[in-house]
């Protein structure tokens, strides 16, 4: 990250009136924290600030977020800035893509390997664990004060993204910042609680359901299951609340890796999980998808069982 990159961020922030801060599509823990965190260190510059990001938002994450200030349609407004936080391409930014074409200036934070960057100004840092990590270090790096609040959604972004601190993206300066937020006053056991232990017994039962469908191959090192709409209507659940079944998959021993398949109106929605050298980002750009070697996805235009056979089919290669 460069000192001049994000002097020059917030000189585009001074000097801007209407700004616009969006997320990528079925927005997750990173994603929401960062916008979130964004949105409140702004707030109180007095600047015109709109937030974008398509898609419900999760149960658990309800908490941190005002639902009133997320727009939930785009006219073709136009912006002085658009920063675009954790979304690796464009096609991620959903029904608002538009957004990019009326915008004078796009600053674009990321943390997906597979984000070439697309804005004018790109703070793409693929060995941070999170985007809101990175989010930390930029307001670091510009001497700005980070209240308690801001503080506390940079902590969801991180926890979230890190599996709580597990995954291989996990560093030890992860750590230290994490310890520098709790320093500010982050109540580290109160996000846990909200984020890990808090589903309602419908979704519970919806995630069961899913778990008990998984089917395995090559010797179990293959796991897949799917989220269907009967699944949901069933349980009255959302898509979006029913999270970590595929985490949940790749915990069984001789899975390396685990696949949820999961059903909407234009296809199937995938998403994969590995565990040791399998770089499932190189599997999902094959299909204009994208991620992390350890954590991707894509969307396609088929159904689950199509897309079950194209996944047993891409990882042959891999097991059999």
């Amino acid at each position: 990250m460069l000192k001049n990159d994000v002097k020059e961020i917030f000189n585009l922030i001074n000097n801007s009136d209407k700004i616009c801060i969006a997320g990528h599509k079925a927005p997750d823990g990173d994603c929401i924290g960062s916008v979130m965190a964004l949105y409140n260190f702004l707030k109180p510059l007095n600047k015109n600030i709109t937030v974008l990001m398509d898609g419900n938002i999760p149960y658990n994450y309800k908490a941190f977020i005002d639902e009133k200030i997320i727009s939930n349609s785009y006219n073709n407004e136009e912006y002085d800035l658009l920063i675009v936080l954790d979304t690796s391409d464009r096609k991620r930014l959903g029904k608002f893509e538009n957004v990019l074409n009326n915008s004078k200036k796009t600053v674009v934070i990321d943390h997906h390997k597979t984000n070439e960057g697309f804005g004018n100004i790109n703070i793409i840092d693929t060995e941070m664990s999170s985007t809101g990590e990175l989010v930390y270090d930029i307001l670091k790096a510009a001497d700005a004060d980070i209240s308690l609040e801001v503080a506390a959604l940079i902590y969801l972004a991180i926890l979230t993204d890190t599996g709580k601190f597990s995954y291989r993206n996990t560093t030890s300066n992860t750590h230290r910042k994490a310890a520098e937020l709790i320093d500010i006053g982050v109540n580290v056991s109160e996000i846990d609680n909200i984020v890990y232990n808090s589903k309602p017994s419908n979704i519970v039962r919806a995630f069961m359901e899913c778990v008990s469908g998984v089917e395995l191959y090559y010797d179990n090192k293959l796991g897949i299951t799917a989220i269907t709409k009967n699944i949901l209507n069933k349980h009255n659940a959302d898509m979006a609340d029913i999270d970590g079944v595929v985490e949940y998959i790749r915990e069984i021993k001789e899975v390396e890796v685990s696949c949820v398949l999961k059903e909407n109106d234009e296809g199937t929605k995938v998403s994969l999980r590995s565990k040791n050298n399998i770089d499932v980002a190189a599997v999902s750009v094959k299909y204009k998808g994208g991620g992390h070697a350890k954590a991707a996805g894509f969307d396609i235009n088929e159904n689950i069982e199509s897309t079950k056979k194209i996944i047993i089919e891409e990882f042959k290669k891999y097991f059999a």
